[in-house]
């Protein structure tokens, strides 16, 4: 009798992971901008495609805040790692003061690649600024003067860059924090 219920529990989940309603069977006739839509519908996340014109436009707007940038890949294990760090310490903090924004650097230009990455957001539930850039990542290197990833840059108030971290394991957290905290004790203008 309990072979049977074995089989039968085999069967079932078999059954269940062939079926037509699981979501990669519904995302592989969906364009990526389709899926884009459908999860923000869904969870309010969006990774939001920009070039560097675009991103001019937004840095604009960041005046008087610290700005925490995390650079991350969707293929990257420590970029993974770091981004539920990031969330965690923006739910200390208030978003007129601080604003969190990600930065996707996987290829723009496939699809599979932007729907991994949004999939990861959505799992995460990295309710936060996501941006994707759509530009050669040897150009965003240089843009940014990146030497790898993850890397998140910290700016202060003033606009300038207070600090960086990369690859820090546990010590992640109390580095970002102190950062942060660091950043906002400065005056606004330097």
């Amino acid at each position: 009798m309990t072979i049977l219920k074995l089989v039968l529990v085999i069967v079932g989940l078999v059954l269940a992971a062939c079926s037509d309603d699981t979501p990669t069977s519904s995302a592989t006739n969906q364009s990526a901008d389709e899926i884009r839509a459908e999860v923000f519908l869904q969870t309010g996340i969006d990774l939001v495609p920009i070039d560097f014109f675009g991103w001019d436009l937004e840095l604009s707007d960041i005046a008087g805040q610290v700005v925490v940038m995390n650079f991350w890949t969707s293929w990257c294990i420590p970029c993974l790692d770091s981004m539920p760090v990031m969330l965690d310490i923006s739910e200390n903090y208030s978003a007129n003061d601080v604003r969190f924004i990600s930065v996707n650097l996987d290829d723009y230009e496939d699809e599979d690649a932007y729907i991994s990455a949004l999939d990861f957001l959505s799992s995460t539930n990295a309710r936060i600024e996501n941006y994707q850039l759509q530009q050669d990542l040897f150009e965003i290197y240089q843009f940014f003067a990146l030497e790898n990833i993850p890397t998140i840059i910290i700016y202060s108030r003033a606009g300038d860059e207070y600090s960086r971290l990369h690859n820090e394991g546990d010590l992640l957290p109390a580095l970002l924090s102190d950062a942060i905290n660091q950043s906002l004790a400065l005056p606004i203008e330097e």
